[in-house]
């Protein structure tokens, strides 16, 4: 066995849990696609369809829960606080770690990395607002047509007023939603030490990111002039316009790195 494969069964079995992806990722695109029906219309297909990905997602985690430990089995990680306060106790006049006060509380290296990744990418993002143009974003909800069949149906404007303004609401969430996914994507990746077998974490982390910015500064791409911004505003106009477009990519993304984290997992464990 060389050092290649030795690292990787070492990475298999720090994050044999957050590799499942059958278990959380998968699920979790499957309930997000199911809210994505909300922000259209409430036909009965879509209703139906909102109820089997919802239903699927949910009956998916559960039974991915007994698929895992029946072909796998478990791993129960040291807990890397418990080895920081041994640590600590050689230097600390407190003693050994069972001196310590049970009051004694850390904020763990995950929670204090995907907290600090989505922070920053917020406060980008509503940095991005308010120095971009205001600008007025209206779908067309006549609820006619399908909503692939009027990805174009969005209407826009540079509004006259100077300073700082929210853009549509749903515009907005779809913005929104790029960065909390995107955020999230990227600060998995950062977690895992940046491997270069979990960099589909980072093409969607930063797909959704830049979307993000590109819907926060549409304001300032609609107020320029030339055939080439015309495009680029024509590209960018159902991304950043219709939320259920938004809903419908972050949902994808996130059943997408479910299953290569699965395939990963399995691959390794030659499942």
């Amino acid at each position: 066995m060389n050092a290649r494969e030795l690292d990787q069964i070492r990475f298999v079995a720090n994050h044999f849990n957050g590799l499942q992806g059958l278990r959380y990722w998968v699920p979790l695109g499957l309930i997000t696609l199911s809210l994505g029906g909300t922000t259209y219309f409430e036909s009965v297909p879509f209703r139906l369809l909102r109820a089997v990905f919802l239903l699927g997602g949910i009956f998916l985690a559960f039974a991915a829960r007994r698929y895992y430990q029946d072909r796998f089995g478990e791993v129960e990680p040291q807990s890397a606080f418990l080895a920081e306060l041994e640590s600590l106790s050689v230097y600390s006049p407190a003693g050994t770690a069972s001196r310590l006060g049970g009051g004694f509380q850390d904020v763990k290296p995950a929670l204090r990395l995907f907290s600090g990744t989505m922070g920053l990418a917020l406060a980008v993002l509503f940095t991005v607002w308010s120095m971009s143009p205001p600008v007025l974003l209206a779908e067309d909800e006549s609820l006619v047509q399908a909503p692939w069949q009027a990805t174009d149906s969005v209407f826009m404007a540079v509004a006259e007023s100077a300073g700082f303004s929210w853009p549509d609401s749903k515009a907005l969430l779809g913005q929104l939603l790029y960065g909390l996914f995107g955020s999230f994507f990227l600060a998995v990746w950062l977690w895992r030490k940046r491997r270069a077998s979990q960099s589909y974490y980072l093409g969607c982390g930063l797909l959704l990111l830049g979307l993000s910015a590109s819907g926060a500064s549409f304001g300032w791409i609609l107020s320029q002039r030339g055939e080439a911004w015309a495009r680029l505003e024509q590209s960018l106009t159902p991304l950043v316009g219709h939320l259920w477009v938004a809903v419908l990519l972050c949902g994808v993304s996130t059943i997408v790195v479910g299953l290569l984290d699965h395939r990963q997992l399995s691959r390794m464990l030659k499942g």
